[in-house]
């Protein structure tokens, strides 16, 4: 370990939560699938998306598990989460989920595009992490500007986010 409390990272990865749901990290948009800030600090959870996240998360973890490239080069680890470039991350995602027949198929069969897959994955992470500081009392609201309709959407599924995150390697 980094010789960092649990505490320190957690605040570490609200600190990137809020910079990404307020807008404060910037990155220009240089192609129309690019997905900048606004994509990512406008996001709102929903229940249909959900469905099809957790559908399409249960399929790419079948084949993150068995395909041994992803043993050296994760398809999205906190450390990603916490690299401070939201907009970088989904769009990267977003390519890697496009350019792996398996994991394209999984997306397909689920009916979720990668950008969109991509976009929901991060405001979940998000929204999870800012529940968890809730729960344990390091803060004791939503800060303004953030969110908070998507922290009540984690919130209300605090289980089933939990085993959809887990499922594709991301665990508390």
């Amino acid at each position: 370990m980094d010789g960092m409390s649990p505490a320190a990272h957690r605040l570490i990865a609200w600190t990137f939560a809020i910079a990404v749901l307020h807008g404060i990290a910037t990155r220009p948009a240089h192609a129309q699938a690019q997905i900048d800030v606004y994509d990512l600090a406008d996001y709102r959870l929903t229940a249909d998306v959900f469905k099809q996240f957790g559908e399409a998360s249960q399929l790419i973890g079948e084949i993150v598990r068995r395909d041994p490239a992803f043993r050296y080069a994760p398809l999205f680890t906190k450390e990603i989460a916490l690299s401070g470039d939201a907009p970088t991350a989904a769009s990267g995602l977003v390519a890697r989920l496009e350019n792996h027949p398996g994991l394209k198929g999984a997306l397909d069969t689920a009916n979720i595009s990668a950008r969109e897959y991509a976009k929901f994955m991060i405001a979940l992470v998000g929204a999870h992490l800012a529940n968890g500081f809730l729960e344990s009392g390091v803060l004791k609201r939503v800060p303004a500007g953030a969110p908070t309709i998507n922290v009540a959407f984690v919130k209300s599924r605090e289980a089933e986010v939990t085993a959809a995150l887990a499922e594709i390697g991301i665990r508390d």
